[in-house]
C-alpha cells in the first residue's frame, strides 16, 4: 500500500494539471490513511471549494475544527463557506463561537460587525464594531467602519468623534477629511466643512478629481469666487477637457458674467461638438 504522502503528492500534481476531481480523490486517500493530518484535510477542503461544492466542504471543516478547536482561523473559513451557501444563522453562531474562544481578538468582532452590516442588522453591527474599537482604538479600519455605521443611523455627533480621531491620526488624507465634511454638513457646521475642503485643495492642488469635488462643494455652498478659482485651475491643468469649460461656464452664468460664460460654452462645444448637453443646457449656448 502506498503512503499518505504519496497520495498527497499525487493530489497536488493533479491540481497543477487542472484535474480537481482526481486531486480530490488522492487527497481523500491520503486523509483516510492519516486522518489526523491537518494538511490533508485542508487540501480536501481547498479542492472541494475550488469545485464550488461548498456544502460538501462543511463536513471537513467540522473535522478540521475538531482537531484544533481553538483555531479561530479555521472557524472563520467555515463561516465564509456558510455564507456562500446562505446559512446565515449558522454563520452568526459560528462568529459567536469564535469570539467565545478568543474574546480579546478585535478582528473577530470586526468581521462579525461587517457580517451584521451586510445583512442589515445595523445596531448589532454597531455593538460589535464598538467592541473592536475598544480592543484596538488605534485601528483606522475599525474607526472608519464604526463612523460609517453611526452616520447611517444618523448619530452624527458620535460619527464626528470618530472622524476627528481619524483626521488627527492621518491629517494628509483627503478621503478621510471628505467623509468628515459630509458629517459636518449634516450637523450644520458649514464653516468647519469649508475648512476641510480648503485643506483638501491644499493637499491635492493639482489633482483634478479632488479639485472638481472642492469646486462643486464651494459652488453649492455659495462660495462662488472660490469655486471659480478652482474651475479655472482645472482648465489650466487640462485645457482640452470640454466639461471643465462647461462647469465654469455654468458658474459664470450664475454670477451674471454672461460674456465670459458664453466664451466657455463655445470652447466646450469646440472641444466636444457632438455633446448635445453643451449645446442645449444653457440659453447662452448655441442650440443648433
Amino acid at each position: 500500500m502506498e503512503s499518505p504522502h504519496f497520495y498527497n503528492r499525487k493530489g497536488h500534481t493533479a491540481v497543477a494539471e487542472g484535474n480537481l476531481e482526481k486531486a480530490l480523490d488522492f487527497f481523500k486517500q491520503a486523509s483516510k490513511l492519516d486522518p489526523y493530518n491537518i494538511s490533508y484535510l485542508d487540501s480536501i477542503i481547498s479542492t472541494i471549494e475550488k469545485l464550488g461544492k461548498h456544502d460538501q466542504a462543511l463536513q471537513y471543516y467540522e473535522k478540521l475544527i475538531s482537531l484544533q478547536p481553538r483555531n479561530t482561523e479555521f472557524r472563520l473559513r467555515k463561516i465564509d463557506c456558510l455564507r456562500k451557501i446562505g446559512m446565515l444563522n449558522e454563520a452568526l453562531d459560528a462568529y459567536n463561537e469564535a469570539i467565545d474562544i478568543d474574546p480579546y481578538d478585535p478582528e473577530l468582532y470586526w468581521k462579525k460587525a461587517d457580517f451584521l452590516r451586510d445583512h442589515e442588522n445595523i445596531e448589532g453591527a454597531l455593538l460589535s464594531s464598538s467592541e473592536a474599537v475598544r480592543l484596538n482604538p488605534e485601528n483606522p479600519v475599525y474607526r472608519m467602519g464604526r463612523a460609517e455605521i453611526l452616520a447611517e443611523i444618523e448619530r452624527f455627533e458620535a460619527a464626528l468623534s470618530d472622524y476627528n480621531f481619524l483626521v488627527a491620526h492621518n491629517p494628509t488624507s483627503p478621503e478621510i477629511r471628505f467623509e468628515r465634511v459630509k458629517i459636518l454638513e449634516k450637523l450644520g457646521q458649514g464653516d468647519k466643512s469649508l475648512q476641510d475642503m480648503q485643506t483638501i485643495s491644499d493637499l491635492r492642488p493639482n489633482d483634478q478629481t479632488w479639485l472638481q469635488i472642492v469646486a462643486e462643494f464651494l459652488e453649492e455652498s455659495g462660495y462662488l469666487d472660490e469655486a471659480l478659482s478652482k474651475y479655472t485651475r482645472l482648465v489650466e491643468l487640462n485645457p482640452t477637457k470640454a466639461e471643465f469649460y462647461f462647469f465654469r461656464a455654468n458658474l459664470l452664468e450664475s454670477m451674471g458674467r454672461t460674456q465670459d460664460a458664453l466664451m466657455d460654452f463655445h470652447k466646450a462645444i469646440e472641444l466636444d461638438p457632438d455633446n448635445k448637453l453643451y449645446r442645449n443646457d444653457s440659453r447662452l449656448s448655441p442650440t443648433e
